[in-house]
């Protein structure tokens, strides 16, 4: 019977799952009136009790034909002769993770795959691959992966001191402990005190040369003594400008790993979590509409299922497609920028003679760079985009957007007429405006 219990069970999780969450659990005991389950710990325990409790049970009804009652016990109250504590030590958070952010939620597909296992890997061994260091655009899961990993040692390993830090926050308790004369339990508690370092956004340090040399040092000092180190930034380390290069040398060492954006297939994937995650029911057909409507942002795509899911909490009423273009009008007006984006990338590949995808790729060509820099342009001033949604569809930080556009906008009006003319043949491309003034006048 135990083993028919285990196999139903089985069934109904998924592989990925099951290792993850069910490498320790076993039947204890099969009572008339009670059935026992035991895993390795308090917190797969806890964890499964609130993630599969309604799985388990239906389990049970389907093997017995009835319900019955069960508990889940942890291995370490039954180890009284062994040299283990009788229970495990809850983990110490030295800084706290957002809960969601796990393994069994991440949706993966083409462009994430590899991410995805590789951080798996360093969650269940640390220091095999170190450092790893992941990159891609805005809001394509890096963080995601980043805190997975501090979720999974948590729950499986939970006597390791895990740390994960932006690293404006690195910078901010870098200064307070500068100002405030405790530089020393600084790299105590940043060097001494952690067994897995996690760090994300590090292109935020470009440029500040003072935080670098603090990071390097912290770096060597934690890889020489064998802690992990994942890091994550919305670029390669190459690119990371004005970055120590001895520091980028170390970042390289590991494993080095892009995640792309989702196809189509991965986003209505995406989206069908999201409405999971949220303890929602919406339509098959509505889910699919608002991924293939919102493809350019998964955060914007899930503020759009939010907003479905309050609609049909709030009035008790089913909502159809057509009730969502209704309802999402706002929300996929921004989206139609995509249409004059789409235009956008053709003119700017015909008028360079470059492909789209190396555009919104990271090669450093000289002609690739001129053509993404002059894209940037465009889409602020011609298009009106936001510098965040600029950001997002050239996969570049906020920043360097910035500091791009003001370039070329001090260069044309200074006068550069090569780049004006490379400016005014992408947007009369766009929409056919022709003329000997040109677009900035004569």
């Amino acid at each position: 019977m135990k083993e028919k219990i285990l196999e139903i069970l089985k069934s109904k999780v998924s592989r990925k799952n099951w290792e993850l969450w069910f490498n320790s659990f076993d039947v204890k005991e099969v009572g008339e009136d009670k059935i026992v389950f035991k895993v390795g710990n308090l917190f797969i325990k806890e964890w499964l009790e609130r993630k599969y409790g309604s799985i388990i049970k239906r389990v049970i009804r389907e093997t017995f034909g009835r319900e019955i009652p069960y508990e889940i016990v942890y291995e370490s109250v039954e180890r009284v002769h062994s040299s283990e504590p009788l229970i495990r030590k809850r983990p110490l958070v030295i800084t706290p993770l957002n809960p969601h952010y796990t393994f069994e939620n991440f949706v993966e597909g083409p462009g994430n795959t590899f991410a995805y296992r590789v951080s798996l890997e360093v969650a269940k061994n640390p220091g095999r691959y170190n450092p790893l260091f992941i990159y891609g655009g805005v809001g394509l899961g890096k963080t995601h992966l980043l805190q997975a990993i501090g979720n999974y040692l948590f729950v499986n390993e939970p006597d390791l001191k895990v740390m994960y830090l932006t690293s404006e926050k690195f910078l901010n308790e870098l200064i307070n402990a500068m100002k405030s004369d405790e530089m020393n339990e600084f790299r105590e508690k940043h060097r001494k005190k952690v067994d897995v370092f996690l760090l994300d956004d590090v292109q935020f340090l470009m440029g500040k040369s003072g935080i670098q040399l603090e990071l390097f040092h912290t770096f060597n000092e934690l890889y020489d003594s064998g802690k992990q180190i994942v890091i994550c930034s919305d670029r390669t380390p190459e690119e990371l400008a004005d970055f120590q290069e001895r520091l980028v040398s170390r970042f390289q060492m590991g494993i080095v790993v892009r995640i792309d954006p989702p196809d189509e297939n991965t986003r209505i994937n995406i989206a069908r979590k999201m409405v999971e995650m949220e303890d929602g029911d919406l339509d098959k057909e509505v889910i699919d509409f608002v991924a293939l409507s919102i493809p350019d942002n998964l955060r914007r795509m899930k503020g759009a299922i939010i907003k479905l899911l309050a609609y049909q909490d709030m009035t008790g009423e089913k909502v159809s497609i057509q009730k969502a273009k209704e309802l999402l009008g706002d929300i996929l007006a921004k989206g139609n920028s995509i249409d004059s984006f789409d235009k956008l990338l053709n003119a700017l590949s015909k008028t360079f003679g470059i492909p789209k995808a190396e555009i919104l790729g990271n090669s450093r060509k000289q002609g690739v760079v001129l053509a993404r820099q002059v894209g940037m342009f465009v889409s602020k001033k011609y298009l009106k985009m936001s510098i965040r949604t600029i950001a997002e569809r050239f996969n570049r930080s906020h920043p360097s957007v910035l500091t791009t556009i003001k370039k070329l906008e001090d260069a044309i009006s200074g006068g550069n007429k090569t780049l004006k003319s490379h400016v005014d043949s992408v947007v009369s491309m766009m929409h056919g405006m022709v003329g000997n003034g040109g677009l900035f006048g004569g």
